[in-house]
């Protein structure tokens, strides 16, 4: 018997990680688990971007970072649309840094905004890329993003290992606990 579908918390869910981490998978997971859920990916809005696109790591910074933080807007742009009309938004996305949260938490106010860091080790997260089709695999090495989070983003919201975790086991812990350790601080 397949478990009844939960009523949305008032809010926005923000599920972030590094390349390989499951932000994903989990998300879909987490966000069916929902009678009224939006899945918002970070990745498909980036894919909006048909001429001109600069990626996260890409050169020139100024335009890589200034795309980056128009992605983020419009993520949370949805999100608030989707959250006034009953829904969750779920979003994954990659903020690598403090100045990218506070901005995303700047636009989604007033609504209580949870934040997940999903954060296996990095060798867990590389072999999950490398297990990934050619086609969806991030090719850089992202030990310096690792870095930048791990500085930047300490105690913000919930750092969930999800090394040893099924992406089940890694979304039921979510549903069930970011309310109380997603906070943003």
């Amino acid at each position: 018997m397949a478990a009844a579908l939960l009523d949305p918390p008032r809010g926005v869910l923000i599920v972030t990680g590094l390349p390989g981490a499951g932000k994903t998978t989990v998300t879909r997971l987490v966000a069916a688990r929902y009678a009224r859920s939006a899945r918002l990916d970070g990745d498909v809005m980036a894919d909006l971007v048909v001429n001109g696109r600069v990626s996260v790591i890409g050169e020139p910074r100024d335009e890589s970072r200034r795309q980056l933080m128009l992605r983020a807007r419009n993520l949370c742009s949805l999100a608030g649309n989707f959250a006034a009309a009953g829904f969750l938004p779920v979003i994954d996305h990659v903020v690598p840094n403090r100045d990218v949260l506070d901005a995303m938490t700047a636009w989604l106010a007033p609504l209580p905004v949870r934040f997940v860091v999903l954060a296996p080790s990095l060798d867990v997260c590389r072999r999950r890329n490398a297990a990934r089709a050619p086609e969806e695999q991030v090719h850089y090495d992202y030990s310096g993003l690792a870095a930048e989070m791990d500085h930047s983003l300490a105690g913000a919201g919930w750092w969930l290992d999800s090394s040893a975790q099924t992406p089940d086991e890694t979304a039921a812990d979510i549903v069930r606990h970011a309310a109380a350790k997603a906070v943003v601080a």
